[in-house]
């Protein structure tokens, strides 16, 4: 089930959707979600944080810590949602979408190209195949260290965009292992600072 923690879902054209474990949000993130969202005029996106990764296992920050900050990433702007799901695969998080807007909505879940690459090539177990699931959702892939080619089988429905290369480098890794502060977007900097030295935030 989705629960929105800020922000209002509006009945429109075009969602996109940007799942992340937001461990924390960088610039990005950020980036992902404003380059997606002019070059293929959404209406809105949300910022989505699972509450099981199967990918992935966290250290660190807590959950509802991570939810705070993206919640602040989208606070005063009627284009950014922040939102959270008890699922965590892709295909079920757009699923979880599905049931909350009008049919006539279309779906763009939003990546760079490391995590789309995942959500292709995941062993998905017995659960509809990636190309089954994308028949409920577009997916948008963002540049990073190199664009992704979509394979014949997914034109229409896979669609590449540029963001800045420099953004290449930038990775919640690199905020909590060298503490890149630079790569933290500056309305949660301080908080996220405070995070990591032990600190409330």
């Amino acid at each position: 089930m989705i629960r929105f923690v800020e922000g209002k879902l509006t009945a429109q054209a075009r969602l996109g959707i940007l799942p992340a474990a937001f461990n924390p949000p960088t610039v990005a993130h950020v980036a992902l979600a404003d380059a997606a969202q002019e070059r293929f005029a959404l209406d809105q996106v949300a910022f989505v944080l699972p509450e099981t990764l199967p990918h992935k296992k966290l250290d660190g920050n807590g959950f509802a810590q991570r939810l705070e900050w993206i919640g602040r990433l989208a606070r005063g702007n009627a284009a950014r949602l922040a939102a959270c799901c008890e699922r965590g695969l892709v295909g079920e998080i757009a699923q979880e979408f599905r049931g909350q807007v009008p049919a006539s909505v279309e779906l763009y879940v939003i990546g760079g190209r490391d995590a789309a690459e995942r959500f292709i090539s995941w062993d998905y177990a017995g659960a509809p195949s990636f190309d089954e699931q994308l028949r409920h959702f577009q997916l948008l892939v963002g540049s990073r260290a190199g664009t992704y080619a979509p394979a014949p089988r997914h034109a229409g429905r896979i669609h590449p965009f540029e963001i800045a290369a420099h953004y290449d480098t930038v990775s919640a890794t690199a905020v909590r292992e060298r503490r890149a502060w630079s790569a933290v977007p500056r309305v949660i900097r301080d908080s996220v600072r405070r995070a990591l030295a032990g600190g409330a935030a």
